[in-house]
């Protein structure tokens, strides 16, 4: 009889420190993240997303379960890709693109949004923030952006500006170009671009129009063809200036704007302060405010421009 009692014992201790232990064991997470095209800059963002996870103690694998999806693109995918996480009762969802924080403000109700790679909802044409939704933006003051193209071209006269009129962000950074182009006398020449393929016959078509600089802004469309900008620019010596600093490594021989990376990375914060229990509601949206100079100086010399040494010297990041 006793030797029965202390196997029944010995049974429910063994019961007691199992329930125990699934009950310390963290909670696995599952983030999804979507994003709207495949490019460097936005996955720069993402690689800055991951990497605060990581800092965090969270871990693919290992107390968090990341599904990542691409839209390609499409803007089709994109409600596709929302409703298959919420189908999947994902924990946390992190948008990257303007285009992707757009769908899941109008979309995803019940679960925590965090953006990155993007503009404010109000300036998408949100008029409601929904609670569950909150993020880094660019408040994409372009005055400076002008200026500086103004410092490094004085006698510049025109600049193209290729963008697709279906995405949201790129209307707002347009809309920003013009009214700070028009304030330094500078005339914008627009092209619309539907889709990646057209963009290298639309740049050869602004290449014609006598333009001094082309400019490429938080466009996904023409990001996904940059090669195709590039191209077009080496061959007619026209430089190209860039709102995203990390397009220099791709082809541009400037860029000056918020970083990508350290944009994902700030994002990703948040996203970490929402799953150790932080309510989404009360995380205002964070405006990202160092901006940083990029130089590709190899580029500037092929598309027929130099640097002065005052510009070099106030450059975060120079590529020979």
């Amino acid at each position: 009889m006793k030797r029965k009692f202390l196997g029944y014992l010995s049974f429910c201790l063994i019961c007691l420190l199992l329930i125990t232990s699934c009950s310390k064991r963290e909670k696995l997470y599952t983030v999804g993240i979507i994003q709207i095209a495949q490019s460097s800059q936005l996955d720069q963002a993402r690689e800055g997303v991951i990497l605060a996870f990581k800092d965090s103690s969270f871990v693919n694998g290992k107390n968090i379960k990341i599904k990542y999806q691409n839209a390609q693109d499409e803007i089709s995918n994109i409600n596709l890709i929302l409703q298959q996480f919420v189908q999947d009762e994902v924990d946390l969802i992190i948008t990257i693109g303007s285009p992707c924080l757009v769908s899941a403000c109008n979309f995803v109700k019940d679960i925590p949004v965090v953006s990155t790679a993007s503009f404010h909802p109000t300036q998408l044409g949100i008029k409601e923030i929904p609670s569950n939704v909150t993020g880094t933006y660019d408040p994409f003051d372009m005055d400076d952006f002008i200026q500086f193209i103004k410092e490094t071209l004085p006698d510049v006269k025109r600049i193209g500006v290729p963008w697709n009129p279906s995405e949201s962000n790129s209307r707002f950074s347009v809309e920003h170009l013009r009214k700070s182009a028009k304030k330094y006398r500078i005339e914008l020449v627009e092209v619309s671009v539907n889709n990646s393929s057209e963009v290298y016959s639309d740049i050869q078509f602004l290449a014609t129009k006598g333009i001094d600089a082309i400019v490429v802004s938080t466009d996904n469309t023409v990001n996904t063809a940059f090669d195709s900008v590039v191209k077009v620019a080496e061959d007619n010596k026209i430089p190209i200036f860039v709102t995203e600093p990390d397009d220099v490594s791709q082809g541009a021989c400037a860029g000056f704007g918020i970083d990508l990376y350290d944009c994902g990375y700030k994002s990703g914060i948040l996203a970490v302060r929402i799953m150790k229990g932080e309510k989404v509601e009360n995380i205002p949206f964070q405006l990202l405010k160092h901006k940083r100079l990029y130089l590709n100086l190899s580029e500037a010399e092929v598309q027929g421009i130099k640097f002065s040494e005052d510009i070099i010297k106030k450059a975060d990041k120079i590529i020979k």
